[in-house]
C-alpha cells in the first residue's frame, strides 16, 4: 500500500496535520504524535489528568503513557499536543509551567527524556490560540517580553490537508462523534420489546446455565445467527431478526461469542461456542459456577488449551493478531441499531459488546461512552465493570502496536 508524505514545515501546519492523525478534532485530550525517524508512525490520545493531580500523580500519568508509547516498534521521537478549554493569555511565559497544562507537559517531557526519545516539539491548543511549551522553556534562550499566543487562525488557513490525497483524507468530527444512536420510533422498539419477551419466556435468568446454553444453540444457532445479521443491511433488519439477536447476547457466553465472532470471523465463533458447551457440560457434571469450572479445569489441564487461552487473549486484547476492521464496522452499524430498538434493561449487553468493538479500533472515547450508558442502566452489569477497569486505564491492544503495511502519514 502506497505511503502517504504530508509535510509541514511550521508548526500550524503539524497542528493542522494532528485531527488528521488521531481521526477527529480533539478536546481536553493530549495527543502523543510518535515518529519513526522523519515521520509519523502512531497518534495516541488521552485524557488530561484531573485539575487535582498533583506532581507525583502528574509523574506516575507520563511514566504510564510514555510506556504505552514505547510499545510502538521503532519509535524514536514523538511531539506532545495539549488540547484545552483553558485560555493562554497574553502575559509572556517564563517557564513550561506558565501554559496551560504545563505541569502536566514537564512531566512528559521530564519522562520522554528519561526514556530516549527526542522531542521535536511540545504544542498547546488553547482556548484563545495555540503556543509551543518549548519556547518557554528556561533553556531557549528565547526574549522574554513577548506572549507565546499565536492566533488559532494560522492552524485554520494552514493549506496541509490539501496536500492529503482524498482516498486518504478523514473526515473530522468531534471527540464523541460516531457514539450516536440511530433513531427508532416508539412503536418499533415496543414491537421489538414484545418479541424479545416471547423468547425470554423460555427462562427467566439468562446468565451462563448449563441447559440455557445448549437450548439456545439448538433453537438459534449463535454462529449462524451472527454471521447472517452481519451480512444484513441494519436498515432492512427485521423486528423478529433484532428480538432474536437481542435475546441471544443477553447471554454472557453467548454475547462474547458473537463478540469475538463479529472482529475475528466465523471461525472463531465456532470456537467459542465449543468452549462454551465444554463448560457448560463441566457446569452440568460438577455443580459447579462457571468460573470454578474453568478454574478447576485448567489446574487440571483438562480445558481446551488449543482454545481457551487464544479467547481469554483476544478478549484482552493479548494478541497481535488484529481484528477485521470490516467485520468490526459493520458489527458496530448493528449493534448501535439493536440498542437504540432494544428496551432499557436488555441494554447492557450490546452496549459492552460496542464498547468493547469501538476499543479494537482504538475509539476509546466512544467505548467510555458505550460503558458509561450500560452502568448507567445497570450499575452491577459484570462486562461493563470489566471493561471500565480495562480500557479506563487506558490499555491498549497488542494489535494496535503492530506496523502497518506501508501506510502512514
Amino acid at each position: 500500500m502506497q505511503k502517504t508524505i504530508v509535510k509541514t514545515p511550521t508548526p500550524q501546519d503539524f497542528l493542522a496535520l494532528v485531527p488528521q492523525l488521531v481521526g477527529f478534532h480533539p478536546a481536553q485530550s493530549l495527543v502523543l504524535v510518535a515518529f519513526r525517524g522523519n515521520r509519523t508512525c502512531g497518534a495516541l490520545r488521552f485524557n488530561l489528568p484531573s485539575p487535582d493531580a498533583g506532581p507525583q500523580e502528574l509523574r506516575r500519568i507520563a511514566g504510564a503513557l510514555l510506556g504505552t508509547l514505547c510499545k510502538i516498534p521503532g519509535v524514536d521521537a514523538l511531539v506532545p499536543v495539549s488540547y484545552t478549554d483553558e485560555s493562554i493569555g497574553d502575559a509572556p511565559a517564563t517557564d513550561v509551567a506558565d501554559l496551560p497544562q504545563g505541569a502536566f507537559l514537564r512531566a512528559i517531557l521530564t519522562r520522554a527524556g528519561q526514556a530516549g526519545f527526542l522531542v521535536r516539539d511540545a504544542l498547546c491548543v488553547a482556548a484563545d490560540g495555540w503556543a509551543s511549551y518549548l519556547d518557554a522553556a528556561p533553556d531557549r534562550g528565547r526574549p522574554r517580553q513577548q506572549p507565546l499566543r499565536h492566533p488559532l487562525r494560522e492552524i485554520e488557513d494552514s493549506s496541509v490537508s490539501e496536500g492529503i490525497p482524498g482516498d486518504a483524507r478523514r473526515e473530522l468530527g468531534r471527540l464523541h462523534t460516531g457514539a450516536e444512536l440511530p433513531r427508532v420510533d416508539l412503536a418499533t422498539r415496543e414491537r421489538c420489546a414484545r418479541r424479545l419477551a416471547r423468547y425470554q419466556r423460555l427462562g427467566p435468568d439468562l446468565g451462563p446455565v448449563p441447559e440455557l446454553i445448549e437450548m439456545v444453540g439448538d433453537m438459534l444457532d449463535p454462529v449462524g445467527t451472527a454471521e447472517s445479521a452481519l451480512g444484513v443491511n441494519p436498515a432492512e433488519l427485521s423486528i423478529d431478526e433484532a428480538a432474536a439477536l437481542l435475546f441471544l447476547i443477553q447471554g454472557p457466553a453467548t454475547r462474547d461469542q458473537m463478540m469475538l465472532q463479529f472482529a475475528f470471523g466465523e471461525a472463531e465463533g465456532h470456537r467459542s461456542l465449543a468452549l462454551n458447551r465444554h463448560y457448560a457440560r463441566r457446569q452440568r457434571e460438577t455443580g459447579l459456577s462457571m468460573d470454578d469450572v474453568v478454574e478447576a479445569d485448567m489446574a487440571a489441564g483438562r480445558a481446551l488449551q488449543e482454545d481457551s487461552p487464544t479467547t481469554g487473549d483476544l478478549m484482552l486484547g493479548l494478541s497481535r493478531d488484529r481484528p477485521d476492521p470490516e467485520r468490526v464496522s459493520r458489527g458496530i452499524r448493528l449493534l448501535k441499531l439493536l440498542v437504540a430498538m432494544a428496551p432499557r434493561s436488555a441494554r447492557p449487553a450490546p452496549l459492552c459488546m460496542l464498547a468493547w468493538l469501538s476499543w479494537t479500533l482504538g475509539h476509546g472515547s466512544a467505548a467510555g461512552i458505550y460503558i458509561d450508558t450500560a452502568l448507567d442502566i445497570d450499575g452491577e452489569y459484570g462486562m461493563a465493570r470489566l471493561l471500565l477497569q480495562l480500557i479506563g486505564s487506558g490499555h491498549l491492544p497488542e494489535w494496535a502496536f503492530e506496523v502497518p503495511d506501508e501506510r502512514a502519514l
